[in-house]
């Protein structure tokens, strides 16, 4: 693989690995963020305009629970959020998101931590936790979220293939 490098330890590798797929899918997750918030366009240009990358636009967790309010679910974590350059009220903010997504059933291992955002730890992760949850905000409202970003879900699940006759037990 390209990433790899014979001088870097496997620690390095990964995020390195991580970080190549954050920038390759932040494109797309940005664009399916400003369709589904219907952010205008010269609103999308002064973020780029200013070098906003997806985390920076996250960060303070407005935007994620102004997605989290389009969803048509009872007692909304994110109708809590407010509008401060505090780093706690930030912070709680994408704890608020955080609540939703557990919420609508995204698994765990799917879901970020609030440093992995407002620390930058691990920016790939906070894609899977937006992919995950635009396929669960298209399952629960399609009308509001009629898109969904990454790929796609498999309906049909693959056949198992049998064991041949000598690696079978005889229990099987």
């Amino acid at each position: 693989m390209s990433f790899q490098n014979a001088s870097t330890n496997l620690d390095q590798d990964l995020k390195n690995s991580r970080q190549s797929k954050y920038q390759s899918s932040e494109p797309e997750v940005k664009q399916w963020i400003y369709n589904i918030l219907s952010i205008p366009k010269n609103i999308q240009t002064q973020y780029s305009q200013n070098n906003l990358d997806l985390l920076d636009i996250l960060k303070d967790g407005e935007v994620l629970c102004k997605l989290g309010n389009l969803l048509p679910i009872d007692n909304k974590p994110t109708s809590k959020y407010k509008n401060s350059k505090m780093p706690f009220i930030q912070m709680e903010n994408i704890s608020f998101f955080l609540s939703t997504c557990k919420t609508i059933g995204i698994p765990h291992d799917e879901i970020f931590q609030t440093v992995d955002l407002f620390e930058r730890k691990d920016p790939y992760q906070i894609i899977i936790t937006l992919i995950s949850f635009s396929r669960k905000a298209h399952d629960l409202s399609p009308t509001s979220f009629p898109t969904l970003i990454g790929p796609k879900t498999v309906k049909v699940k693959p056949t198992i293939p049998k064991k041949p006759i000598g690696l079978s037990s005889k229990y099987n």
